[in-house]
């Protein structure tokens, strides 16, 4: 019996070498496993009491102010980003362009200045900390976008106007990562950026309807979209607030000891995970953002370039897309916590398979002729694009850990949003080049496509000692290399 006890307190046996075990301990091995489970477990329990006891004392009620505070600067840097796209058919006229050099200048210039803001803006955060970096990415969003009566008259002009608000947009994006790692315990940090892609749907859907609006009420573009600095600076003055408030509050200390992971961000390059969520996301971002930026255009021009249904019918339309993308961001993160218990792979390929049909489907004349079709394309493809960024997102703060998951989300989205300027320039240059938006959208699937392989790379290491143990539970665990069974084989 005490050799029983000896061998049951060094290897845990598991389930495919149940029958050896059985044969070795004769009918005392069913209850020495049971025992060491139970006792694994009730010390599993306790380890997250203490966790969730940590957390009480070290994160306090203020990180939902600061999350309130970058969901604020989030929602204004969505609402400046997309306020240009459904305005593109007049915005070219007025300055004498095609409609696919304006693209290229005022959305896909503004993404690459947008990637490379973020990389900047990763070194900044780390240089001047996060709430500095913000306090200045609104100043200067406000005064860009309040400039625009007076230089917004020629297109550089323009384009620089749109360079200065990528600057400006790009820090909020980065700040997220290391704000939910300061502030927040690693088990609130998928519903911190799931609130982030929430609310920059709300931004998007804001800038998409009120930026026509204030385009014929003020009696110019130009003038329509300055008076969104009004809303920027309350919002700033917000942002400033919050930002003093901080300085009396300590930020939160880890809630869980670091775990084994590589000294630097290089030495993850290689590894799966890194490099499955970072062309995941890269993916992600590029369709995200070149539908964002074309889809207006294609349904406001005029036959045979586009569907011919005016700017704010296709604002309208637009909204679909970002409503069933609000509900969307919601019901991602419950199908992964609640559904496929805590996997975020099967949530992810269910995206990037509806971001793969839908463009194409757009483009065929029986749907896009039919109002109800083609509402029902877009409601899918918003439903589809949440699955994707924010659910890759929260697999990163659950698979890296707390010290090194703002450094991945970092270059994550650095490169992804060099993605996302890649696309749209690619999408405008294919619709300068052919006069049509079927080439542009069968790009937008066709990246899609290779999100779904790179998606089927999307799970975490089995190295990780709580997760393993739940894989483990279902028999998704292969056998330890001490196992006997395989020590003979």
């Amino acid at each position: 019996m005490a050799r029983v006890s000896s061998f049951a307190a060094r290897d845990l046996p598991c389930g495919k070498c149940s029958e050896f075990h059985g044969l070795y301990l004769a009918d005392n091995v069913h209850l020495q496993w049971t025992v060491a489970r139970v006792s694994h477990s009730v010390n599993l329990w306790k380890g997250i009491q203490k966790q969730i006891m940590t957390t009480s004392e070290h994160h306090t009620w203020f990180r939902w102010v600061v999350l309130g505070q970058i969901l604020i600067v989030t929602f204004s840097s969505a609402m400046i980003m997309i306020s240009f796209a459904p305005l593109m058919g007049i915005v070219a006229k007025d300055l004498g362009i095609s409609i696919g050099t304006a693209s290229f200048g005022f959305m896909g210039l503004h993404m690459l200045a947008t990637a490379v803001s973020c990389a900047i803006a990763g070194y900044l955060i780390d240089r001047f900390r996060v709430f500095s970096v913000i306090n200045a990415s609104m100043v200067l969003l406000v005064v860009s976008n309040a400039l625009l009566p007076w230089l917004g008259h020629s297109y550089w002009t323009t384009v620089a106007i749109r360079i200065a608000e990528a600057a400006g947009c790009a820090p909020v994006w980065v700040a997220i990562g290391p704000a939910v790692a300061l502030w927040f315990p690693r088990r609130e940090a998928g519903a911190a950026t799931g609130l982030q892609s929430m609310v920059m749907s709300f931004g998007v859907m804001f800038g998409l309807v009120v930026s026509p609006h204030l385009a014929l009420s003020a009696g110019s573009w130009q003038r329509g979209i300055a008076w969104m600095s009004v809303g920027l600076g309350v919002a700033t003055v917000f942002v400033f607030s919050v930002s003093q408030m901080a300085k009396k509050h300590s930020p939160a200390a880890p809630a869980e000891p670091p775990t084994s992971e590589p000294a630097g961000i290089f030495a993850l390059l290689g590894t799966r995970p890194f490099l499955a969520g970072m062309i995941g996301l890269s993916c992600g971002v590029w369709t995200l953002q070149t539908f964002n930026s074309l889809t207006p255009g294609y349904l406001a021009v005029l036959p045979p370039m586009g569907l011919g249904l005016g700017a704010l019918t296709a604002g309208k339309l637009m909204t679909t897309v970002l409503l069933a993308g609000i509900v969307a961001s919601l019901v991602g993160g419950l199908l992964v916590d609640k559904v496929f218990g805590g996997r975020a792979r099967p949530v992810v390929l269910t995206g990037f398979v509806l971001v793969a049909v839908t463009p194409v489907l757009m483009t065929v004349p029986h749907i896009a002729s039919q109002r109800s079709a083609l509402t029902l394309c877009l409601i899918l493809i918003g439903t589809g694009t949440p699955f994707i960024n924010p659910v890759i997102l929260g697999f990163a703060a659950k698979t890296f850990s707390p010290s090194m998951v703002g450094k991945v989300v970092g270059s994550w989205m650095s490169v992804a949003m060099f993605s996302g300027a890649v696309g749209v320039m690619l999408g405008s240059a294919a619709l300068g080049s052919t006069g049509a938006y079927r080439l542009p959208m069968e790009t937008i699937s066709a990246v899609a496509v290779a999100g779904l392989v790179a998606a089927l790379f999307i799970y975490p290491r089995q190295s990780d000692s709580i997760l393993k143990l739940e894989l483990e539970d279902r028999g998704e665990v292969p056998c330890d290399s001490r196992c006997p069974s395989r020590l003979g084989s």
